[in-house]
């Protein structure tokens, strides 16, 4: 890499964004579940070009307390995917906290990791991959019956509902704020949208933002969850099919590589580090 210039090593940094490697060694295996799935999907249709998915609503819909939104946001996204947490296992996570600031007590960072731990049936959380396209991607995670845990992550007042924020002023600052997503309804034909919000304030408990809001960053996903049950699958092994050099950078050589999951260009010192590299994932 020493031997690259400034505008190569821009040019290689952007090709691994733009083609990443698939994780290698693993296989198609469907792993047996002990429990029953359980079936969060309450609505899936499509009537002409406007397709609507909505997962169930929390058993519970919860009222966080001060600043505790992180939490209860887990409680909501655990209880629709069947995992119930009780009010004193929150009780113990966010007592003796800063009200306003509870991120401040290790205590209560380590809850946000703990709360999904100690279930008889192991959470399984699912992340973005990196070349996907955030809206796409929660309409996928959805339409497969999986909560999404997500962000206003800045000047949230702008993404809530007008008549909300007319009874409610906003004080300003860039404040923070979690929530979930369970639903969505999605136009083909004008490429609009809305996705359903679960909240945790008790005035304004579910709401819709456009989609136009992913965009705009005033809606982040974070992960999606699968219900309680759900089979899980490892992705087929990646197998090298062809090979052919494009092009020489510094020592480094660009290759285009096909295989059984499709084509892609590869940055590599030569083509026996593609087979480690793709199927070996090293």
């Amino acid at each position: 890499m020493a031997s690259l210039t400034t505008a190569d090593l821009a040019w290689l940094t952007q090709l691994s964004k733009d083609n990443p490697l698939a994780k290698g060694k693993s296989t198609m295996v469907v792993v047996a579940s002990t429990v029953p799935i359980k079936k969060t999907i309450q609505v899936s249709k499509i009537e002409g070009s406007i397709e609507t998915v909505q997962l169930c609503p929390p058993n519970i819909i919860r009222d966080q307390i001060g600043g505790t939104c992180m939490i209860y946001a887990r409680v909501h996204w655990l209880d629709i995917a069947g995992y119930y947490v009780d009010s004193g296992e929150i009780y113990k996570i966010i007592n003796d906290t800063p009200t306003d600031s509870p991120w401040r007590s290790p205590r209560y960072v380590a809850g946000l990791t703990g709360i999904m731990n100690g279930f008889k049936t192991k959470t399984i959380t699912h992340s973005m991959p990196p070349q996907e396209e955030p809206a796409g991607w929660a309409r996928k995670e959805l339409r497969k019956g999986r909560p999404l845990l997500a962000a206003l992550p800045r000047e949230i007042w702008q993404a809530l509902p007008p008549g909300f924020i007319a009874a409610h002023p906003w004080s300003g600052g860039s404040v923070g704020h979690q929530i979930v997503v369970n639903g969505f309804t999605w136009d083909s034909a004008t490429q609009k949208g809305t996705f359903h919000i679960i909240n945790s304030w008790n005035e304004l408990l579910e709401f819709d933002l456009n989609a136009e809001d992913v965009k705009a960053g005033l809606l982040v996903f974070e992960k999606s969850l699968s219900p309680i049950g759900e089979v899980q699958t490892e992705s087929v092994k990646e197998i090298v099919q062809a090979i052919t050099f494009i092009k020489s950078v510094g020592a480094t050589n660009l290759y285009e590589v096909k295989t059984n999951l499709g084509t892609r260009r590869v940055a590599a010192p030569s083509e026996d580090n593609i087979y480690s590299l793709i199927e070996q994932g090293q």
